[in-house]
């Protein structure tokens, strides 16, 4: 197998592995779902250009997780001045979010308030929150954000502190 055909391989089985995780980031970070498809392809495009310095002693999670929310940034940031919502309050996109099957309705009503919560905090706290609801460790949260572990804590603990109070005014 040829190089290329290698990087096509390792490519797509990282993308496969991780796609759940990219499309929870496409939805933390825009809620139209056409901003999410546009958002995707741009994380896919910039995962793929930046495969090549992608160091193999490095954590493939940590790795994507940087590029993914970087993007994900980069892109809410460019689009600002455009149609981007920063509250998807009464918008219908959010209703669309499919319920898990073993959720119930209240559960998922649940899950769209956390959403839109977290949808209102700034860069870093939506970054690192979505880490950490993917159950990863200070250390690679740090990681990821280039920041250190105290600072992740600092983030977080302050994020946490919003979405408390966000939540309460949206029930």
């Amino acid at each position: 197998m040829d190089s290329e055909s290698q990087n096509d391989a390792q490519f797509l089985e990282l993308i496969g592995q991780n796609r759940p995780k990219l499309l929870k980031i496409c939805r933390v970070y825009t809620w139209n779902t056409g901003e999410q498809d546009d958002l995707y392809q741009e994380i896919l495009f910039q995962l793929w250009r930046a495969l090549p310095s992608f160091k193999a002693n490095s954590h493939a999670n940590t790795w994507l997780y940087r590029v993914a929310l970087n993007t994900a940034i980069t892109f809410v940031r460019k689009n600002k001045t455009s149609r981007m919502r920063v509250v998807p309050c009464d918008t219908e996109e959010l209703q669309q979010i499919p319920a898990h099957p073993t959720h119930d309705p209240d559960k998922t009503e649940q899950i769209r308030e956390l959403l839109r919560a977290i949808s209102q905090l700034n860069d870093l706290e939506k970054a690192a929150i979505t880490l950490f609801l993917e159950d990863l460790g200070y250390e690679e949260i740090a990681s990821v954000m280039g920041i250190s572990e105290g600072n992740v804590g600092v983030i977080l603990h302050r994020a946490k502190k919003k979405l408390s109070t966000l939540m309460k005014e949206l029930a």
